[in-house]
Formats: structure tokens, C-alpha cells, sequence
């Protein structure tokens, strides 16, 4: 398609977003499909740069033309205190980056309009200047960095390793924006420290709700990037107040692999979670469009292990059809999610 062509289209498509009513959240997506679907609705590619916006291996892979932001927009939300947790695979560490953007317009850089805006966290490799997960804001199409986390991990990005990120973005008042992020191996616990943390005063952007993208840039080489087990989240502190910078002593959690997974829906899964401090939880069972398809606990819990089961049933005691399910603990204002595949 010619790019003019696909700039009017994207246009049309900003235009039909606009007049939908807002989703709610949460939102879960584990890129399901078979090789070679698009990526699943609403996403939409929201630059000329995309070349590559499929599903590969039950991720969703991306790519796009060196030197230019490749944006993946995700429309129709209209949040502002939010936390997001993904994970990201790179194919060409030493000449790629990959964001991830709240509070979304529906724009991308100056392509068309609106222009950009937004708040993004950016991981990138070894071009240009250390390894890095670093803070990012778009105003009027126009990005900037303004806080960094260089050589976020030991011994570095490396390609073909799955990392997995979490980015918390809250109005800690109502003139200042507060924004975490963070990165760790899948392999490994999640861990305590924020890897970035940042405040932004930027008066276009507080209180301003919006939508989610995925960014993508390939600064040479030409490589995809891979992305999975995206799930969104309101984020508000247990006290209702969200904490601004303090000793997360109480507020943090570690949800454990289930076990077995996949799992028959006949069958059950056992999963161990961790508090550092005593506090109040829940534990919920959303599927891959984000409905909440099972309750699995709420109440107390002290600090260290507790081990639940959970059987593929809904709320009624109905067996759960084949597919991907998400179990989401949330305890002292964090939340943190397993994948879960049943099977027939």
C-alpha cells in the first residue's frame, strides 16, 4: 500500500476511535493466534513504518523501517493511573528499543494528527549510548527522555532471552505525575527495586487520561521484536492514596509459575505467592479479552507463601473452555499475573 494511502487510512480509523465509547479495564492479551494473524483487534498499526505486525509462536512480533518509530496503538481506553506489566524478546539487541506508552492520544510522533503524546517507558540495547530502560514523554509529537536507568540488568540484553516489565504511571497529585519501571528476566523473581523511577510535571499531561502503544525502533539492522502477556491494570495504593517514592516494604508480591500448564480443564493448577509484609488480597482468573472469568480468593494474609489451587471453572462451576487465562494476585496496590493454558 502506498504510504500516502495508508496515512489517509490511519487517519479514517483515528477518526471511527474517536466516537467509541471508553473500555474498561483490565486488558490481557497472550497472542493466541496462529503464525502469520494479524495482531489481535482493536491494535492498529499507527505508522507508515510498520512493516511486520503478526503473530509468530504465540507472541506478537513487530517490525518496521530502520531509523523510524514503528507504533502499534492499542485505542479506545481512557485511563490515567495505570500499571503495566509485558514481556519483550529482542532479535537485534545492539540496534533495537521497544517502548511501551500510557496515556495515549492515538498519535504518532508528527505523522498525522493529533500529534503524539504520551508517557513511555523505553528499553533499549547498546547503540548510541549504554543499555538502558529509561522515561519518556511525547508532547505535540515531539519525545524526550528525562530520566534514565542505564545497564538496567548484570551482565546485559541479550537476544533471544524473554524480559519481562512493569511500568506503575500515577498522579501522585494533582500537579505531579509519578512513574516506576522495571525489568527482570522471565526466568527470575521479580525483583524488590524499581529499576527507574521519575516525576513529570509537564502540565499537558496531568490528570490527562488515554490508551496504550507499543513502540518499536530499529536504529539498524533491520530485526523484529517480540511481545507477549500484556496485561493492564488500574493502579491505586491500598490506602487509596497512591505512594510517591516510598520503601515498597509492604506492597510487594511474587506470584510463582502454576502448576502443572498447561492444564486439562478437568484438572488443577497449584500456585505459590509471596508477601513481604501482611496485607489484604485477591486473586482473580481473567481471560485473554480481559474479563474476569473466575474468583479465586480475597481476604487476609500474612507475609511469606501461601500456596492456592485453582480448577478451570467459572463463577458458576462451569469447566472453562480450551485456551489462556490469566491468574492476577493484587495486594498493597500491586498486581502481578501468571499465564494459564487449558486444554481440552
Amino acid at each position: 500500500m502506498p504510504r500516502a494511502s495508508l496515512l489517509i487510512l490511519l487517519i479514517v480509523l483515528l477518526s471511527d476511535i474517536g466516537n467509541l465509547r471508553a473500555a474498561t479495564l483490565p486488558y490481557a492479551e497472550s497472542f493466541s493466534g496462529a503464525n502469520g494473524d494479524p495482531w489481535p483487534a482493536p491494535w492498529f498499526p499507527g505508522a507508515a513504518s510498520v512493516t511486520v505486525s503478526d503473530i509468530q509462536g504465540g507472541r506478537g512480533r513487530l517490525n518496521g523501517w530502520d531509523t523510524f518509530v514503528s507504533r502499534m496503538i492499542l485505542p479506545g481506553y481512557a485511563d490515567v493511573n495505570v500499571e503495566a506489566l509485558l514481556t519483550v524478546e529482542f532479535a537485534n539487541v545492539g540496534g533495537q528499543g521497544i517502548g511501551f506508552y500510557v496515556r495515549q492520544n492515538g498519535g504518532t510522533l508528527r505523522e498525522y494528527q493529533p500529534h503524539g503524546q504520551g508517557y513511555a517507558m523505553f528499553l533499549k540495547g547498546s547503540w548510541a549510548w549504554p543499555e538502558d530502560l529509561g522515561i519518556w514523554r511525547e508532547i505535540d509529537g515531539i519525545e524526550t527522555q528525562f530520566q534514565t536507568g542505564y545497564n538496567p540488568l548484570v551482565g546485559g540484553l541479550l537476544n533471544g532471552v524473554p524480559y519481562r516489565l512493569r511500568f506503575r504511571v500515577f498522579q501522585s497529585s494533582p500537579d505531579t505525575t509519578r512513574l516506576l519501571a522495571r525489568v527482570w528476566r522471565e526466568n527470575e523473581l521479580e525483583p524488590v527495586a524499581w529499576t527507574v523511577e521519575a516525576s513529570d510535571t509537564r502540565a499537558e499531561l496531568q490528570g490527562t487520561a488515554g490508551s496504550y502503544a507499543i513502540d518499536l525502533y530499529n536504529h539498524f539492522g533491520g530485526a523484529p521484536i517480540f511481545i507477549d502477556d500484556i496485561v493492564i491494570t488500574i493502579w491505586t495504593s491500598s490506602t487509596g492514596v497512591p505512594d510517591v517514592g516510598a520503601p515498597e516494604g509492604g506492597a510487594r508480591i511474587t506470584l510463582a509459575a502454576p502448576r502443572p500448564n498447561p492444564v486439562t480443564a478437568g484438572g488443577g493448577v497449584r500456585v505459590e505467592a509471596t508477601l513481604v509484609a501482611p496485607g489484604m488480597a485477591r486473586l482473580d482468573a481473567y481471560d485473554t479479552q480481559g474479563r474476569r472469568v473466575a474468583f479465586v480468593f480475597e481476604g487476609p494474609l500474612d507475609s511469606g507463601t501461601v500456596v492456592f489451587h485453582w480448577q478451570p471453572r467459572d463463577a458458576t462451576g462451569t469447566r472453562l473452555p480450551a485456551g489462556v487465562y490469566f491468574l492476577t494476585l493484587t495486594a498493597a496496590g500491586t498486581t502481578t499475573s501468571r499465564r494459564v493454558v487449558v486444554t481440552d
